[in-house]
């Protein structure tokens, strides 16, 4: 790492254009998508945003999300050609064995025509070139398929997605859930549809830490807090559950009302509108605690900038339990 940190410094200063990465090839041949993922994150830091990047042998369907959402902006590879000599078939999430496969999913116009017996039987540089012609689709398809997420607002939700396609693709997630800032600047502040939020690595997500960032900025006078599970219907302040909510507690103006989710924390009312508190689909399911430390790291400058001398939370909220305990000693616990 430290080499590519000294010569991508080296090689800006001397004012190219445009720099490139090479030999990740072995990287990716051994399935060390982490170092690969490292390599690019590593050289990325060093550069300006307006040099380009280009990826050299990088052309498989698992390595082109990961290097896109990373940052390359171009890449190159043989791997069509040279996979096809060896019988090796491209797939959306893997390479086959042409003789291990029994049935095409792929609609290509090779797999249409013939069946993986039938390519088998052709003339040896007949079949290198189907195969090579087929590996050729499978690659652009999977090009397509990231610009259209791209186009979507859905290249977190794609790479994530992805990176379970093989266990050694999916230690490089850690590379996304360890650097968050780096995200910032190339995700749009608003979109205009929705996140998915999944699983546990989604609480950094570039959107989901704006917002956090947003609410440990927020500072209100009212000495009051009633905190809650978000609302069904977005934003909290047009719905029912907020309207019978208020009910519950005298001279309601003179309270603040914040909500929570796993994975954005707590949701102040007057932020409740900021994307993506009101714009985001996640399963209904029970999440552990443990397992969402931003939620705990908002939670704590929440509670340093807000001075509450009461905090009101419901009775029985398994999710909130170990946080409650996190609040400041002179502000009072009850529950509703």
């Amino acid at each position: 790492q430290e080499l590519v940190k000294k010569s991508t410094k080296s090689l800006v200063n001397y004012g190219f254009p445009m720099l490139a990465l090479g030999s990740p090839v072995e990287f990716m041949e051994s399935y060390e998508y982490k170092l690969l993922a490292e390599m690019i994150i590593m050289a990325k830091k060093q550069m300006p945003d307006a040099i380009p990047l280009h990826l050299f042998g990088a052309g498989h369907p698992l390595t082109i999300p990961l290097a896109v959402a990373l940052g390359c902006d171009t890449f190159d590879s043989a791997s069509y050609i040279l996979y096809a000599k060896h019988d090796r078939y491209i797939e959306e999430d893997k390479t086959a064995h042409l003789p291990d496969i029994r049935y095409f999913s792929c609609t290509c116009e090779v797999c249409t025509k013939f069946n993986p017996k039938e390519i088998l039987s052709l003339e040896p540089e007949d079949k290198v070139n189907q195969i090579a012609l087929h590996n050729l689709f499978a690659i652009k398809a999977e090009v397509d398929r990231v610009k259209e997420s791209i186009h979507e607002g859905r290249l977190w939700e794609y790479v994530m997605k992805k990176m379970r396609a093989h266990p050694k693709l999916f230690e490089a997630i850690d590379i996304f859930t360890k650097n968050p800032k780096y995200f910032l600047e190339s995700t749009p502040k608003f979109k205009e549809r929705s996140i998915f939020l999944f699983s546990k690595e989604d609480q950094y997500r570039p959107e989901v830490f704006a917002y956090q960032t947003t609410v440990q900025k927020f500072k209100t006078r009212k000495k009051i807090a009633v905190l809650t599970k978000n609302t069904t219907i977005r934003p909290a302040y047009l719905t029912n559950e907020y309207a019978t909510l208020k009910e519950k507690f005298k001279d309601s103006e003179s309270i603040q009302f914040c909500f929570y989710n796993p994975f954005l924390g707590i949701i102040p009312l007057e932020l409740s509108d900021l994307y993506p508190a009101s714009h985001y689909e996640m399963p209904r399911i029970n999440f552990v605690p443990e397992d969402f430390p931003t939620f705990a790291q908002t939670w704590n400058v929440f509670f340093s900038k807000n001075h509450f001398d009461v905090l009101y939370v419901p009775k029985n909220d398994g999710f909130l339990k170990p946080f409650v305990k996190l609040v400041p000693k002179n502000t009072k616990i009850r529950f509703f």
